[in-house]
């Protein structure tokens, strides 16, 4: 079984953000309108999503209605999780190491403990690779 919603055409890329954070287990108010006639919109796109699609789109209006009852209006703001901070920080600690010819080292050594250490993160397996290969100047260097 589909659902068969409609959304402004210029709302998809909106939408679809909101609709995989949601997939994602993120509580967030939808930030566009959607409708199930396309009579209120100006140039309607017809959107088929899975009934699991859809309603996880009811029971998250649900639990912000019922939050909103309970506290007050919602107020949330977004923010990813560090993943693409965390792509930055490697991508740095990448360039670092190339300065010192150490790139190869510091990700063999980045996978070797990521394989090693259940739970250990990329970034932290990186810090960690970066702490023992990469020559840092002491204090007393400066």
């Amino acid at each position: 079984m589909k659902a068969i919603i409609y959304i402004e055409k210029s709302d998809f890329d909106k939408f679809f953000t909101w609709l995989n954070r949601l997939k994602q287990g993120n509580l967030e108010p939808t930030p566009v309108s959607y409708f199930l006639s396309n009579y209120e919109l100006e140039r309607p796109l017809q959107l088929l999503l899975s009934t699991e699609e859809y309603s996880l789109i009811l029971d998250v209006e649900k639990s912000i209605e019922d939050i909103k009852n309970e506290h007050g209006n919602l107020n949330i703001h977004y923010s990813p999780e560090s993943l693409n901070a965390d792509k930055i920080l490697i991508g740095n600690i990448i360039r670092n190491a190339t300065r010192y010819d150490l790139q190869v080292e510091i990700m063999n050594t980045a996978v070797e403990l990521a394989m090693s250490i259940p739970g250990l993160t990329a970034l932290d397996a990186f810090l960690i690779a970066e702490r023992e290969l990469v020559p840092f100047p002491r204090p007393e260097e400066n």
